[in-house]
């Protein structure tokens, strides 16, 4: 698989091309390679995704972050979400028109999330809420797509204690009815960039939630059981990154092995 990467990796990402990059691999259909026909995919095997991704991620990993978070996005509405949100939600995600993210950590709390704090109330027509922080946000914010789903954990009113008492809740940037339609801005912003050693152009944000408007995913008090799911797929994404990442390093000492001067 790794030894296919050297093509791809000749692309040469630069970041003020990576919005033109990200169009191509919209419009090639590449966000849905292994995605359900049902809602748009090419219905594709998990390890053809997994040879993709390992030359995208080689390529550039800092651009590969934004359609990494998507994919769990797509597992986690897959198997947790109703009818009608899979069908509002997934459909523009698998398109690669939105973009997915896992909103988890809290500033307080770090991987504590017994500790958590972000609160969900009930509104009459079935939303919720959601008013809290999260901390470490990959795609938090961009300009790639016209909407952001961000996968929320809060508390309900009447939750209980520790982690048996964090739901999950859909947050798109832009509000989505069920029936699909974008509405108004959320309230929701990205309220900081956040500083890192190296992967600087993966946007990593603060994101505070004042009251935005979000969906219940999966049964009340189980939103921890819904948001592994896509967290698991995260982790195999991220075991790939490190196959990818050290793919990359071997082509580029050898190539400087061979010519006594690094490439590009």
């Amino acid at each position: 698989m790794a030894r296919y990467a050297a093509p791809l990796a000749d692309i040469r990402f630069a970041l003020y091309d990576v919005l033109d990059v990200d169009e191509q691999y919209v419009e090639n259909g590449w966000p849905g390679l292994t995605s359900p026909a049902e809602f748009g995919g090419q219905e594709m095997p998990q390890v053809l995704g997994a040879a993709v991704k390992e030359m995208l991620d080689s390529a550039n990993l800092a651009w590969s972050n934004f359609p990494l978070l998507s994919h769990g996005a797509t597992e986690a509405l897959l198997r947790h979400g109703e009818d009608w949100q899979r069908e509002a939600f997934l459909k523009p995600i698998v398109a690669g028109r939105w973009t997915g993210t896992m909103c988890l950590t809290e500033p307080h709390c770090g991987t504590d999330l017994g500790l958590l704090k972000t609160k969900a109330e009930p509104n009459a027509d079935g939303t919720h809420r959601i008013s809290g922080t999260k901390i470490f946000i990959t795609a938090g914010e961009h300009d790639f797509t016209e909407n952001i789903v961000h996968l929320v954990l809060a508390r309900l009113p009447d939750a209980p204690a520790g982690v048996k008492g964090i739901s999950l809740f859909i947050v798109p940037k832009f509000k989505v009815g069920r029936d699909g339609r974008l509405g108004e801005r959320n309230a929701l912003a990205c309220g900081a960039i956040e500083h890192k050693m190296g992967i600087k152009g993966s946007a990593t944000c603060t994101m505070n939630f004042d009251g935005a408007e979000g969906w219940l995913i999966g049964a009340p008090n189980k939103g921890l059981n819904a948001m592994f799911t896509m967290m698991n797929t995260a982790r195999l994404a991220v075991g790939l990154q490190g196959l990818a990442l050290i793919e990359r390093a071997y082509q580029n000492a050898l190539a400087y092995a061979r010519t006594s001067r690094p490439i590009p």
